[in-house]
């Protein structure tokens, strides 16, 4: 596992994006219209700008896998603040900003008020899943975890993830039924 930097940001988001095409989570977040492909793209795309202002953007050794992981709670900056007013234009549109932020607010409240690592995003390339990508990145992310003695938590929609996690020692912590479609999982390994 590699920590990557901002000449990496097209590959990074260009990964995520492919695995995300079909994350409910993420696509509840952007505006659903002609333009979901590039709405998707900004959201990975703030993402990965946040955790490489945070020293927390991954990639596996062999380059088909990507994470983004960082220490709780995140730096802030003027950045940042631009960061998120792109979000806002290019990916959840101004209409479902309230809804976004209140989002926000509850996943914010159901997590614990303590130092943790944040894993925010984890996903392969479509084209190179099971060349051992996302082992490599979950292996080092353990290993940031065990030197840092920090726990790490996570939210996954997808049950078939949230399976896979609990067999690598994660347990749910809490459970939210945000929409018909899904159920968030609220995920905590120590």
């Amino acid at each position: 596992m590699k920590l990557v930097n901002a000449s990496d940001l097209p590959k990074v988001t260009n990964i995520l994006t492919r695995s995300f095409q079909t994350n409910p989570s993420a696509l509840w977040v952007i505006k659903q219209d002609d333009k979901v492909q590039k709405r998707l793209e900004a959201l990975i795309e703030y993402a990965v700008k946040t955790g490489l202002e945070n020293g927390g953007v991954f990639l596996s050794d062999d380059e088909s896998a990507a994470a983004i992981c960082f220490e709780e709670p995140a730096k802030t900056s003027f950045n940042s603040y631009l960061n998120q007013v792109k979000l806002i234009l290019n990916a959840i549109g101004i209409s479902r900003v309230l809804q976004v932020l209140k989002r926000e607010a509850y996943l914010k409240k159901h997590r614990p008020n303590e130092p943790h690592l944040n894993f925010w995003f984890l996903g392969a390339n479509p084209d190179q899943k099971g060349t051992g990508g996302v082992h490599d990145l979950k292996k080092g992310i353990f290993q940031l975890s065990q030197e840092k003695q920090l726990p790490i938590l996570l939210e996954t929609s997808v049950e078939r993830n949230k399976n896979v996690y609990e067999r690598f020692g994660f347990q749910v912590y809490h459970t939210w039924k945000e929409s018909d479609d899904y159920t968030l999982g609220f995920m905590r390994r120590d």
